[in-house]
């Protein structure tokens, strides 16, 4: 059995090859044309696994292609990530010679079906690169665990302060999968059972959590920010930890868990991938809204987007639209927080293409395939939306995954989107550029085929965790990010506070 490779310059011997048209149906794989015309081949020898990927005897495949190059896989191995199909003309007149008269190698995906890009880069060492990269930044179990151990001390102080019943809960990176040794520790503070008769809104309640957390010796620098939701801004004493407090932000918390969802879906891949991301936006200055850019929250959504989207097997499903009954909807501040809550690990395994393939996949993907002038980019369904009629001045529009009016992307500008897009191009060229392996080997003192023969083509961790951080620093480009002028709505604890001490009484009475 033969499966055709993708070629990333196709030369067929003997045979015209053209560039490549975009392929406007998307009915069978392969069809062969009878007429004269082209198309694509289908034979009765032709047979479809359980991914719809398309096989043929390899006779069957001489008889009709000629001198085709292919490759041969062994039954039990599944077809390649990425492959191309032939796009043939034939001749009517049999007696003139031969009936092929050109082949054209053609991707079996169009814009809407993104395929997983193959880099040319050495994919093992780069997916070591990765790997080892996430077991450096990771965060741990054990630093995971003193984040708790913190919040329920500081709980403690709260409940101890406002003479009721503090519940704080960590949501964000520390808990969604996605977090690495350096994050900050988001949690939402709630009442138990009920608010005090003072916490009449989220303003008035931080502001006495900024005064209480004075007398709270493992918190220092101490302040309030007055943004949409407001928050308490702090820094640990005695861990290297900064902490925002906010007031009920349940839905942030139904994202972390859906987030880590998916996270188990395929636990390999996408916690590897999503810290991965996260390092590459920041590094190439495109990874903090503040500065008029996207949170890691926004590159998390639009990785998972990526992944529902590969083809032809889909790397994640669609866990909010996956066997939803209505009777199963919950409603949390307004909107839905359904989504499916069991585990098909298998299924993702279907797409075995490695993060490396997955990364410059989704470098391809939003540089060149993604309609953004009309296409909303969501991690809701695998259907692509459509952009509503009050985002169309948005360049960038991300769809919060509950909060779906919400546009991940608002703070955008055009300049800031422009340079975004360019960012994910040259990446896409940095992690395609073979030449890249042989220049940092060469830093070491290697040749690339001494190093090949002596090492099988492979590096130790020490190498790869330095080639990652190599090509993480080749991804920065020499143009600087456009900046923007904001204003910091931070305040210190003097001045943001002053209106607390009422509030203060009335609790301690």
């Amino acid at each position: 059995m033969t499966v055709i490779q993708k070629l990333s310059s196709p030369k067929v011997k003997g045979v015209k090859t053209t560039p490549s048209p975009t392929r406007q149906s998307t009915g069978s794989p392969c069809k062969m044309s009878q007429n004269g015309s082209s198309g694509y081949y289908e034979g009765d020898h032709t047979t479809e696994d359980d991914d719809g990927l398309v096989s043929m005897p390899e006779a069957t495949l001489i008889e009709c292609f000629g001198n085709l190059a292919v490759t041969k896989r062994p039954a039990h191995l599944r077809p390649p990530a990425a492959f191309c199909l032939p796009f043939v003309s034939m001749n009517n007149d049999i007696t003139s010679g031969h009936a092929l008269k050109h082949i054209t190698l053609t991707s079996v995906f169009d814009a809407l079906h993104p395929y997983v890009a193959m880099p040319y880069l050495n994919r093992i060492d780069v997916s070591n690169a990765m790997n080892v990269y996430w077991m450096n930044n990771c965060l741990e179990a054990e630093q995971s665990d003193l984040f708790h151990r913190f919040a329920l001390e500081m709980q403690v102080h709260l409940s101890a302060c406002f003479g009721c019943r503090v519940v704080l809960d960590i949501y964000g990176s520390t808990r969604n999968g996605f977090g690495t040794r350096f994050c900050d520790v988001d949690m939402s503070l709630s009442f138990s059972p009920s608010p005090p008769p003072w916490a009449t809104n989220s303003d008035r309640v931080m502001r006495a959590v900024a005064k209480a957390l004075v007398d709270f010796p493992k918190a220092v620098d101490e302040r309030y920010v007055n943004a949409k939701v407001p928050i308490v801004r702090f820094r640990s004493s005695d861990m290297d930890m900064e902490a925002d407090i906010s007031y009920k932000n349940d839905l942030a918390l139904h994202n972390t868990q859906l987030l880590h969802q998916y996270c188990k879906w395929d636990p390999e891949r996408l916690p590897t991938l999503g810290v991965w991301v996260k390092a590459w936006a920041k590094r190439s200055g495109i990874g903090e809204a503040s500065k008029g850019s996207l949170s890691s929250y926004a590159w998390i959504v639009m990785l998972i987007h990526y992944l529902q989207q590969v083809e032809p097997v889909p790397v994640l499903p669609c866990l909010q639209e996956m066997n939803h009954q209505k009777n199963e909807n919950v409603y949390v501040q307004g909107y839905n927080v359904y989504y499916w809550k069991f585990v098909d690990a298998a299924r993702s395994r279907r797409c075995r293409a490695s993060v490396i393939d997955l990364f410059v996949g989704f470098l391809d993907y939003y540089a060149t395939y993604f309609d953004y002038s009309s296409n909303v980019i969501q991690m809701v369904s695998k259907r692509l939306e459509y952009k509503p009629d009050r985002w169309l001045k948005y360049p960038m529009c991300i769809a919060d995954p509950f909060e779906t009016d919400h546009n991940l992307a608002q703070g955008v500008d055009q300049p800031m989107f422009d340079y975004i897009r360019s960012c994910m191009e040259h990446s896409k060229k940095v992690f395609t550029d073979r030449r890249l392996r042989a220049e940092f080997l060469s830093g070491y003192g290697f040749d690339v085929d001494e190093f090949d023969a002596r090492h099988r083509s492979e590096m130790n961790l020490e190498m790869a965790s330095q080639f990652g951080e190599y090509l993480l620093h080749k991804c920065i480009m020499v143009k600087q990010a456009p900046t923007r002028q904001f204003r910091d709505r931070s305040m210190s604890q003097s001045t943001s506070t002053s209106n607390t001490s009422s509030i203060s009484s009335a609790s301690s009475t």
